[in-house]
């Protein structure tokens, strides 16, 4: 049995919503104006570099602290390992150009130590030619930063 349908002639349908060019205020990106710092600019990332890997990992919203964001460092062979916290404490979509700055601690075998991550967006080639969208530094207290590449999550 065939069910009954009728068409429409591009008259009849209906024209489109208009999208606005630009996001209304508060909004960043295409983050909604009721997500605007309640959600980080960074829910993953994980970036490279010689002879270290990092790996960041948002917790959640806001604390007294900013953003929370799980991280673990591992340099070396993989014999050095840190975990930590890091906040973010500025607010999504950072101006064009402008490096997303995480800061906070970092428990190594030496204590806790501070450390602060900055990712651009810039393409970066790492030393194996893979091309990443974003470069990352690493400013680990009492250590040589460490420089390399990553890719961060979008939503």
């Amino acid at each position: 049995m065939l069910a009954a349908c009728s068409a429409t002639t591009p008259t009849e349908a209906a024209a489109p919503e208009a999208v606005p060019s630009v996001p209304p205020p508060g909004a960043s990106g295409k983050l909604s104006p009721d997500m605007v710092d309640k959600v980080s600019p960074v829910p993953a990332f994980m970036g490279l570099g010689e002879h270290f890997n990092i790996e960041i990992k948002s917790q959640g919203g806001q604390s007294t602290g900013g953003m929370r964001h799980h991280v673990r460092l591992v340099r070396g062979t993989g014999s050095e390992q840190a975990e930590g916290m890091l906040y973010y404490r500025g607010t999504p979509g950072p101006s064009r150009g402008a490096p997303i700055v995480l800061a906070g601690n970092l428990d190594t075998a030496q204590g806790s130590k501070t450390v602060r991550v900055e990712i651009f967006t810039e393409a970066c080639t790492d030393d194996a030619d893979v091309a990443h969208p974003q470069r990352v530094k690493i400013v680990l207290q009492g250590e040589t930063d460490m420089n390399g590449c990553g890719d961060l999550a979008v939503y």
